[in-house]
């Protein structure tokens, strides 16, 4: 394998717990997965990373309305990044669009268009279509309604490898539960293959070794097209009316 190679506001947990969380894993995984972090992100909106040999640029932005009247809330969202190799040869583009609109009537909140997430790829100057589709699944069972967490799941497939995506709401040696995602798990079929950290404001991306290459450009790709989300669920920004 050629050695490969993920920020959720961390709120009521402290100091200490905050320069040391991490995402709950299985613990097969987390001792097999080789970690490698996704410098250059730093909270920024625009600018470059790099994650071992592989390099690259990245935008990403949001913005937020609401009327105050009906609580309606419309959020919107556009990402793009691009991926070269050692060799400043471009892998895969992305361009990525959100949409979510919600209602709130006194405690309850409805979702008449939830969470949508897409990307579309482009790779050695062919477009690939929307590659990667991530939703807002609804909530089932009392323990995922009770914590409202805003789930995400959802597929890529890039490369000719087929990935399903999961988000992942609690921290490693906790059971504090956040309601956005605080990393998201990779599945390869039935296998757990990589995972993305997002509780820094630089990603870090979980990999099994011995990957197939194919493999390999898929979950990269696909862990950089979710670093460059900016989930609402997550949001800082202000309503504006």
């Amino acid at each position: 394998m050629t050695h490969l190679i993920s920020v959720p506001v961390l709120l009521g947990i402290s100091a200490f717990a905050l320069s040391t969380a991490q995402m709950h894993l299985p613990s097969d995984f987390a001792l097999q997965a080789e970690r490698h972090k996704i410098a250059g992100f730093g909270g920024h909106n625009k600018g470059r990373f790099e994650v071992e040999q592989f390099h690259g640029e990245f935008t990403r932005g949001e913005s937020r309305f609401s009327i105050k009247d009906t609580a309606f809330v419309s959020n919107k969202g556009k990402s793009s990044f691009t991926l070269r190799d050692a060799n400043a040869t471009e892998i895969v583009s992305a361009n990525c669009i959100m949409r979510k609109n919600a209602v709130t009537i006194g405690i309850v909140t409805f979702d008449p268009k939830k969470l949508s997430y897409q990307c579309e790829f482009v790779s050695a100057g062919q477009s690939l279509g929307p590659r990667l589709v991530l939703g807002q699944p609804k909530a089932v069972g009392t323990k995922e309604k009770l914590f409202a967490k805003d789930l995400r799941r959802g597929e890529a497939t890039l490369f000719d490898q087929p990935l399903l995506v999961e988000s992942v709401h609690r921290y490693k040696g906790s059971k504090f539960q956040s309601p956005a995602a605080v990393g998201y798990l990779l599945l390869s079929g039935e296998q757990l293959v990589a995972a993305l950290e997002l509780t820094d404001v630089n990603p870090t991306l979980l990999v099994l070794p011995d990957l197939g290459e194919e493999l390999q450009r898929s979950v990269l790709a696909t862990a950089l097209a979710l670093a460059v989300f900016r989930d609402p669920a997550d949001s800082a920004l202000e309503d504006t009316f």
